[in-house]
């Protein structure tokens, strides 16, 4: 009897911590944005995010950044851009932690960390005009030269280290918030390097 009893507090108080705990969840884990409104109010806060996403190594947050016609240009004419997809693709291996083949389809070390020294605009935003941005139809795309320098921790030690210079461009987005309201927020539409 005494056994049987002690079985039913138990299960009694074990049911009501998890209802306890679902109901609290339900009650203060509200949806939310996928970023702050007033943080990716202005262009600026596409850096802010990309270098976000990169030292958190969160692909979901870099393809949130990522405008639905991202392009990446390369600096060498002979090289395809890389349209959202591919370049989800290459950054997602390297956020993975996991050692792969690179697209060249040589080995890749693992990357344990990505930290920025720099990531900075030169000059200032400015509205894009004539045909730059040739591969999306959005209208008010703003452009920056920014300078940037990073390092990848490798997994197995070492680092490996990336600077230069990009034309970035942002454009405004109109984003429809947990509540239903909608706001404008920046997203990368492409990358150029020089």
């Amino acid at each position: 009897m005494r056994k049987r009893h002690a079985t039913r507090i138990l299960i009694v108080t074990l049911a009501a911590a998890a209802g306890f705990a679902l109901l609290h969840g339900c009650a203060l884990d509200r949806p939310f944005a996928p970023d702050d409104v007033a943080a990716s109010a202005t262009p600026a806060s596409v850096l802010d995010a990309l270098r976000n996403a990169y030292e958190s190594m969160s692909l979901d947050a870099y393809a949130n950044l990522l405008h639905r016609d991202f392009h990446f240009v390369f600096a060498d004419p002979g090289k395809a851009p890389f349209d959202r997809g591919a370049d989800l693709a290459s950054t997602g291996r390297m956020f993975s932690g996991v050692a792969q083949k690179n697209s060249a389809g040589q080995d890749a070390p693992a990357v344990a960390g990505v930290a920025f020294a720099r990531l900075e605009i030169l000059g200032g935003w400015e509205r894009v005009t004539g045909d730059e941005v040739t591969w999306s139809g959005e209208a008010d795309v703003m452009r920056a030269l920014i300078q940037y320098r990073f390092a990848l921790r490798l997994e197995r030690g070492g680092r490996i280290c990336a600077s230069g210079r990009q034309v970035v461009y942002a454009v405004a987005v109109e984003t429809e918030d947990w509540d239903g309201s909608l706001y404008w927020r920046w997203q990368l539409l492409g990358q150029r390097d020089l």
